[in-house]
């Protein structure tokens, strides 16, 4: 079955061959392989989801007072400080 390669080295695979293959939609990544002349590639299993303790800590991280910083009550505060911190650039 003929398919032409995207500008972007993309390629949609016929559901026809997918079907044949006896994959779903739920098949979403394949390690992808140069074997013999041909590209060949393997569905994978991944987990798409962040460790509970790597997102608690990005969030401790991101959630950290430092020195300087400033805390605004609204939008509308927020914007009013930028505009007092920077007069130049017109509202």
């Amino acid at each position: 079955m003929l398919v032409k390669r995207s500008i972007k080295n993309q390629v949609a695979l016929p559901k026809v061959v997918l079907q044949q293959a006896g994959l779903t939609e739920n098949d979403l990544y394949f390690d992808v392989q140069y074997r013999k002349g041909m590209i060949v590639l393997i569905p994978m299993q991944v987990e798409e989801k962040i460790p509970v303790e790597n997102l608690e800590r990005f969030k401790a991280d991101m959630l950290k007072k430092e020195a300087g910083d400033r805390e605004y009550r609204s939008v509308d505060d927020l914007i009013r400080g930028l505009h007092s911190r920077h007069p130049q650039h017109p509202a």
